[in-house]
Formats: C-alpha cells, structure tokens, sequence
C-alpha cells in the first residue's frame, strides 16, 4: 500500500510541475534550477560572504565558487572583495539577479494560487498542516 501511496505521490507533484502554461523564469533566461537556490539565498541574505553561503548551502566549495562565478558572468550576481579582508568576498544580487527572483516569486505564487483556489481555508489550512508536518519529521531525521 505504501508504495502506491508514493507514487500516487509522485505523479500528483508531476502533475503541479505541469500546471501553467506559460514558461517559468527560469527558461525566460536561461538558468537553472540550481542556479535559483542560490539567487534565492542572496535574495535573503544580501552581502553574504563566499563562505556563508557554501555553509548554508552545504556544497563544496569549489561547487560554490563555480556556480558563483557563472552567476557574475551571466551579470545576476555581484562579487565585491571585503574592504578589511581582501580574501573575502562579498555577495550580492545586481538590478538584474533581483528582477529576475522578483519574476521567480511572482510566478511561483501565481502557480500555488492556481492550485489552492479550489480549496476552501479549512482545506487549505489542513493541507499546509500536513505538509509541514512531513517535513519537519524529516527534517528530525
């Protein structure tokens, strides 16, 4: 039974992913999926340095430099050496980079509205309850 309970699962959040239509953000200009975790992170954490965002990522660092670099290149991130240790570097969204996760926000809320509108606020708030509670007993773990 549990089995079926997951794939039943799986193909419910294969088909949110399909929910739309139009392209996500994330197409529009060509990044990835990867990419956005850490745009999203500097999004929260602005001037964060190279290595708190390997921690709270917990990649490698060199994964993170890598990824970094190509942000900066694609002209999403800023990478500015910290004025008393010139190591350090200094993390931030350009104009572009925080456009880009102000479209990612709008859309994500656009598709989760699309989806909770059939729900009255009881179901919803039972959904959220149960989901929440997946993950934090797997965040327990």
């Amino acid at each position: 039974m549990e089995d079926s309970l997951n794939l039943k699962f799986q193909q419910l959040i294969l088909r949110f992913h399909q929910l739309g239509g139009e392209l996500p953000p994330l197409d529009k200009f060509d990044i990835t999926p990867a990419q956005v975790v850490y745009l999203d992170y500097l999004e929260k954490h602005p001037d964060s340095r190279l290595s708190q965002l390997t921690s709270a990522l917990q990649y490698s660092a060199a994964s993170v430099s890598a990824m970094v670099s190509l942000l900066n290149a694609k002209g999403l991130v800023t990478k500015t050496p910290e004025p008393f240790d010139g190591r350090a570097l200094s993390l931030a969204l350009t104009e572009k980079g925080r456009q880009l996760v102000f479209e990612i926000e709008e859309y994500r809320s656009q598709r989760v509205e699309t989806i909770l509108e059939g729900l009255d606020d009881e179901e919803k708030k039972i959904l959220l309850a149960l989901i929440e509670k997946a993950i934090s007993k797997k965040e327990e773990i």
